[in-house]
Protein backbone atom coordinates (compact mmCIF):
# COMPACT_ATOMS: atom_id res chain seq x y z
CA UNK A 1 0.00 0.00 0.00
CA UNK A 2 1.24 3.59 -0.30
CA UNK A 3 -0.38 7.29 -0.75
CA UNK A 4 -0.39 8.42 -4.26
CA UNK A 5 -1.73 11.33 -6.11
CA UNK A 6 -5.30 11.00 -7.69
CA UNK A 7 -5.24 11.48 -11.48
CA UNK A 8 -8.48 13.60 -11.32
CA UNK A 9 -7.96 15.54 -8.56
CA UNK A 10 -4.62 15.74 -7.58
CA UNK A 11 -5.08 15.15 -3.56
CA UNK A 12 -3.42 12.12 -1.99
CA UNK A 13 -5.43 8.99 -1.63
CA UNK A 14 -4.38 5.37 -0.92
CA UNK A 15 -3.26 2.91 -3.75
CA UNK A 16 -5.70 0.12 -2.37
CA UNK A 17 -8.56 2.61 -2.23
CA UNK A 18 -11.55 1.84 -4.99
CA UNK A 19 -12.56 5.26 -4.76
CA UNK A 20 -10.56 8.54 -4.50
CA UNK A 21 -12.02 9.75 -0.83
CA UNK A 22 -11.95 13.65 -1.95
CA UNK A 23 -13.31 13.77 -5.45
CA UNK A 24 -14.83 10.05 -5.76
CA UNK A 25 -13.07 8.96 -9.15
CA UNK A 26 -13.34 5.30 -9.45
CA UNK A 27 -10.71 2.79 -9.91
CA UNK A 28 -11.32 -0.35 -12.00
CA UNK A 29 -12.00 -2.19 -9.14
CA UNK A 30 -14.61 0.26 -7.65
CA UNK A 31 -17.95 -1.67 -6.90
CA UNK A 32 -21.84 -0.99 -5.75
CA UNK A 33 -21.20 -1.50 -2.36
CA UNK A 34 -18.03 0.48 -2.50
CA UNK A 35 -19.70 3.85 -4.43
CA UNK A 36 -22.71 3.32 -1.30
CA UNK A 37 -19.60 3.81 1.68
CA UNK A 38 -18.19 6.45 -0.59
CA UNK A 39 -21.99 8.19 -0.98
CA UNK A 40 -22.62 7.44 3.18
CA UNK A 41 -19.19 9.03 4.21
CA UNK A 42 -19.30 12.01 2.25
CA UNK A 43 -22.69 12.78 3.10
CA UNK A 44 -21.94 12.21 6.72
CA UNK A 45 -19.15 14.57 6.45
CA UNK A 46 -21.38 17.23 5.19
CA UNK A 47 -23.74 16.80 8.10
CA UNK A 48 -20.18 16.82 10.30
CA UNK A 49 -19.21 20.40 8.69
CA UNK A 50 -23.40 21.50 9.06
CA UNK A 51 -23.46 20.84 12.28
CA UNK A 52 -19.93 22.47 13.02
CA UNK A 53 -21.37 25.60 11.39
CA UNK A 54 -24.45 25.59 13.23
CA UNK A 55 -22.28 25.72 16.27
CA UNK A 56 -19.96 28.16 14.99
CA UNK A 57 -23.10 30.64 13.98
CA UNK A 58 -24.40 30.18 17.81
CA UNK A 59 -20.95 31.63 18.82
CA UNK A 60 -21.39 34.75 16.91
CA UNK A 61 -24.47 35.30 18.40
CA UNK A 62 -23.41 35.03 21.81
CA UNK A 63 -21.07 37.67 21.07
CA UNK A 64 -23.07 39.49 19.06
CA UNK A 65 -25.44 39.38 22.68
CA UNK A 66 -22.20 39.99 24.22
CA UNK A 67 -21.28 43.24 22.11
CA UNK A 68 -25.43 44.51 22.62
CA UNK A 69 -24.95 43.68 26.20
CA UNK A 70 -21.80 45.81 26.49
CA UNK A 71 -23.18 48.91 23.83
CA UNK A 72 -26.61 48.99 26.21
CA UNK A 73 -24.42 49.51 29.89
CA UNK A 74 -26.14 46.53 31.12
CA UNK A 75 -29.24 47.39 29.03
CA UNK A 76 -29.75 50.20 31.39
CA UNK A 77 -29.19 52.67 27.97
CA UNK A 78 -30.56 52.44 24.51
CA UNK A 79 -27.53 51.59 22.03
CA UNK A 80 -26.11 54.32 19.60
CA UNK A 81 -24.42 51.46 17.53
CA UNK A 82 -26.41 49.20 14.97
CA UNK A 83 -23.52 46.61 14.79
CA UNK A 84 -25.15 44.34 17.04
CA UNK A 85 -28.46 44.57 15.32
CA UNK A 86 -27.00 43.88 12.18
CA UNK A 87 -24.57 41.08 13.32
CA UNK A 88 -27.28 39.52 15.08
CA UNK A 89 -29.83 39.88 12.02
CA UNK A 90 -27.00 38.30 9.49
CA UNK A 91 -26.33 35.48 12.04
CA UNK A 92 -29.83 34.20 12.44
CA UNK A 93 -30.20 34.22 8.21
CA UNK A 94 -26.58 32.44 7.96
CA UNK A 95 -28.56 29.73 10.79
CA UNK A 96 -31.62 29.39 8.96
CA UNK A 97 -29.74 28.69 5.90
CA UNK A 98 -27.50 25.73 7.48
CA UNK A 99 -30.52 24.73 9.31
CA UNK A 100 -32.14 24.00 5.89
CA UNK A 101 -29.01 22.27 4.10
CA UNK A 102 -28.39 20.23 7.60
CA UNK A 103 -32.12 19.67 7.41
CA UNK A 104 -31.68 18.06 3.57
CA UNK A 105 -28.89 16.35 4.09
CA UNK A 106 -30.07 14.40 6.35
CA UNK A 107 -33.37 13.80 4.41
CA UNK A 108 -30.84 12.29 1.78
CA UNK A 109 -29.41 10.61 3.91
CA UNK A 110 -32.84 8.40 5.11
CA UNK A 111 -33.17 8.38 2.02
CA UNK A 112 -30.07 6.52 1.23
CA UNK A 113 -30.50 4.16 4.09
CA UNK A 114 -33.55 3.23 2.74
CA UNK A 115 -32.85 2.41 -0.53
CA UNK A 116 -30.39 -0.89 0.75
Amino acid sequence: MSIIACPQCGKRTSSLSPICDHCGLKSGEAGEGDVQRYQKRKLRRRIYHLNMATYAIMTVVIIAFGWYWVATNSMQEPTSSYGPYYLMMAAAVAYLAVRVLLFRAKRERKALRQTQ
